[in-house]
């Protein structure tokens, strides 16, 4: 079994344990009408449950469904197969000490209630707790590390140059970043209309038909935003090496998200600010998510519940603002064409 999380599951254990017995002790007492028995049956539980727990914790950390957006849901899932684990010990801890396997019966069938509801309002509060998170999140990257060094990059006769010489024009990457409703797919569209038109090879990404396929398991999360653009760049250099112009249209909010996408693709990346005030943004709002997002149907919208970094330093800047798309969409070819042709 994985070590992973060690520190935060013997944590969760003990207190749980505290949370749990003093329920038992509770419960025992009230329906035995002797306190000892409660003591007793609150006490021996102690040693019993601690260990169940801490294997049901292991178990769960090892089974990987409804992580991220449905984190509500596997917290109800685990609380059932918790709550049937630790009943049954209940019953018979019941049944043994007080001699009274009635005793026993009505105590687990009363914590079924009391106790799944402090359960899982236990597993709520420890999923807003950082404690342990970091061994979990080193020790992770220690074994994606251990994993990366068995592996090597493979070249082919037919590399990227030879497929730029092929279809006569540079590849890389420009991304329009901007706030929802800018109009980064108009104006992507646009041009990806134009440079098709002009014989060049390219490909559009889109945030929402990306999240449609390839990364709908993320969240709007933070994290989950930033590995969602770690992807789109991945697949872009790719698109890069085959030889495509990729234009991607995607919020991108934060400064080091974009960095990271730069990095990861070099002098293949061209940033583009789709520069286009939130009022505007929220008077067109085609989609209606800004009203959604202002009633609070939609948590960490950008621009509403979640901030936007403005690039400090695009490779242009496009003010929609008092300008058509087709106006846009020539900017920005005019800053393209140039990349676009081979170096000699």
């Amino acid at each position: 079994m994985k070590k992973y999380g060690r520190k935060r599951h013997i944590a969760k254990t003990f207190t749980w344990r505290i949370i749990g017995s003093l329920d038992t002790i509770i419960l025992s007492w009230i329906i035995s009408g002797d306190l000892k028995i409660g003591m007793a049956i609150g006490g021996a539980e102690v040693f019993t449950k601690m260990i169940l727990y801490y294997f049901h914790e292991r178990i769960w950390f090892n089974t990987r469904i409804f992580i991220t957006q449905t984190s509500h849901i596997r917290h109800l899932i685990k609380t059932l197969t918790w709550r049937l684990v630790g009943t049954i010990d209940t019953m018979f801890m019941g049944w043994i000490i007080s001699g009274d396997p009635t005793v026993g019966l009505k105590i687990g069938a009363l914590e079924l209630v009391t106790k799944m509801a402090l359960y899982y309002l236990h597993e709520r509060l420890w999923h807003r707790t950082d404690f342990g998170l970091a061994e979990v999140i080193e020790e992770n990257d220690q074994e994606k590390s251990s994993v990366s060094g068995h592996l090597f990059k493979q070249d082919y006769e037919i590399d990227r140059r030879s497929r730029n010489e092929e279809f006569g024009h540079n590849s890389f990457m420009v991304l329009l970043t901007g706030l929802s409703g800018s109009g980064k797919s108009t104006i992507a569209n646009l041009v990806e209309k134009e440079l098709s038109q002009q014989g060049y090879k390219t490909y559009l990404l889109d945030g929402d038909n990306v999240r449609l396929g390839l990364n709908k398991d993320l969240s709007f999360s933070e994290e989950d935003r930033a590995e969602n653009l770690r992807r789109i760049a991945e697949v872009s250099k790719l698109f890069v090496e085959s030889g495509t112009i990729v234009l991607a249209a995607f919020v991108s909010p934060l400064r080091k998200d974009r960095e990271m996408m730069h990095e990861i693709l070099g002098e293949d990346f061209m940033e583009v600010y789709i520069d286009t005030p939130l009022e505007i943004c929220e008077q067109r709002d085609v989609k209606g998510l800004y009203k959604k997002a202002r009633n609070g149907e939609i948590p960490n919208f950008t621009g509403i519940s979640a901030p936007y970094e403005q690039p400090l330093n695009p490779g242009i800047s496009i003010k929609t603002v008092n300008s058509s798309a087709e106006f846009c969409a020539k900017q920005l070819m005019e800053q393209i064409m140039p990349k676009i042709q081979l170096k000699k």
